[in-house]
């Protein structure tokens, strides 16, 4: 049994690292294409020539993209199946065995998604769709093999799961039909309605938010709160595409070359460049049209060297990175290692109370103490003056409600984001039980019991539920 979960482990970590080199190659493509694109303005005889090697790099692309996207419509069929599998069957081992097939086929999903040339704002309610998935099923597997058994209530998670996954089975499937009359990724990628890509809208197709999935949070306490429907953290008038370029050279010192690629219109107003370091990492970096703010990288990092940083190097950096994007008291509230890339995640704190409705996320790459990964999309929607009020339920108070068999770690007061939009001043007590660690919740004002996360250990890194 523990050899099936170590087979499953190599095996993730083969492929992630395959997904890696692929997505490095497609954004290597993508720059040699606009490269070539624009060498060929204005070279009287040599037009031709440019623009038929042009021609053939777009070709190559094209061919990385519907191999990625082949590749998705096998995983996600073959998760269908094995998802049917688990239902039909009530043997724990076989549950067991195709759980652990799920999840790492939802892996490889999440992969060949990120090596398709969709928006990727816009796509992520799917890729978050996907990684539920895989945390899920790699949860219950885990479950499973302690001797437990699935439940009526997991059972029934799993069946509105699967019948998720059949509608983006379609999908997929449908939209692999259109590839093979001649349907063009790279085409529908360049095609633009609004913010949003014509293969995005395709993709965006998959999730259906009416399902009712496990509350699993992938990356730290709050990560995706968003208790804000307007945008209230944007300030500053509004800039340029130069201007914005600037803002970029400014945050990122390293870089060798910068191009422009395209601009969004939707919730967010940005500039979008796509960008190559001297480490031979590969960007794409979102400015804010308001305030020329850094909004998101995306970077897939240098897998070919020998880590050079370490922990306490790499937290500077992603507070540094943090501080020069507005977060002047930042703290890192969450922290992960998948890799050679160390995940942080930066609160505010104000008065000693923690803001998590305000966190950034910083991914910083081992290999070159560099930032490969930011998100400040929570921030810049909820960041706004707050008046927190008095605390009236003391510390010691709020500790008793922390059960019996619990040993504390850590304890603060945070700001929280809840259900229905709300932010609630809590005292957070971190515990731990054997080797299980837990977050509690108790309001600062009532002492009541607002909210309780554990920890869950994974191949990909720790989530919460």
């Amino acid at each position: 049994m523990k050899k099936d979960v170590l087979d499953v482990k190599k095996d993730l970590s083969r492929e992630k690292k395959e997904v890696k080199k692929k997505n490095k190659a497609v954004i290597g493509l993508s720059i040699a294409t606009g490269v070539l694109a624009l060498s060929t303005i204005g070279l009287g005889v040599g037009v031709a020539i440019s623009q038929s090697q042009a021609m053939s790099y777009r070709g190559d692309l094209e061919s990385v993209y519907q191999k990625s996207m082949y590749e998705l419509v096998d995983s996600v069929n073959n998760t269908e199946t094995k998802l049917a599998k688990v239902l039909s069957s009530d043997g724990s081992a076989y549950q067991k065995k195709m759980l652990l097939e799920v999840s790492k086929n939802t892996n490889e999903a999440q992969g060949y998604i990120s090596s398709l040339p969709l928006s990727q704002s816009d796509i992520q309610e799917t890729v978050k769709m996907v990684n539920q998935i895989s945390g899920y099923t790699s949860t219950l597997a885990e479950k499973l093999s302690t001797g437990g058994t699935l439940t009526e209530s997991e059972m029934d998670t799993l069946a509105d799961i699967h019948q998720n996954i059949v509608q983006m089975k379609q999908e997929l499937n449908t939209l692999s039909r259109k590839m093979e009359n001649g349907y063009n990724l790279m085409d529908e990628s360049l095609d633009f309605d609004g913010d949003m890509n014509m293969l995005t809208q395709e993709l965006e197709k998959m999730h259906d938010v009416d399902v009712d999935y496990p509350t699993m949070i992938y990356d730290g306490p709050f990560s995706d709160s968003v208790v804000s429907a307007q945008i209230k953290g944007l300030s500053g008038a509004n800039i340029n595409q130069d201007e914005a370029l600037e803002r970029i050279n400014s945050s990122f010192k390293n870089l060798s070359s910068v191009e422009f690629e395209n601009q969004t219109s939707g919730r967010f107003e940005t500039f979008n460049f796509r960008a190559t370091n001297s480490d031979d990492e590969n960007l794409y970096i979102q400015v804010t049209k308001i305030g020329g703010h850094i909004l998101t990288v995306s970077g897939a990092g240098n897998s070919d060297r020998e880590v050079e940083v370490n922990y306490d190097q790499a937290k500077k950096i992603a507070l540094d990175f943090a501080k020069s994007n507005g977060i002047e008291e930042g703290e890192v509230v969450w922290t992960d290692t998948i890799y050679d890339q160390t995940y942080f995640n930066i609160a505010p704190v104000e008065n000693g109370v923690v803001i998590y409705p305000d966190l950034v996320k910083v991914k910083v790459d081992l290999t070159s103490g560099t930032v490969v990964g930011y998100d400040g999309t929570t921030y810049f929607t909820n960041h706004t003056e707050r008046n927190l009020g008095a605390v009236l339920f003391s510390k010691e108070s709020a500790q008793k409600g922390v059960p019996s068999g619990f040993e504390i770690t850590l304890s603060r007061l945070a700001l929280v984001p809840l259900e229905y939009n709300r932010e609630v001043l809590c005292w957070e007590f971190e515990c731990e039980r054997g080797e299980d660690v837990y977050y509690f919740y108790f309001n600062a004002k009532t002492g009541e019991e607002e909210n309780i996360l554990k920890v869950i250990k994974t191949d990909d890194g720790s989530k919460l539920m």
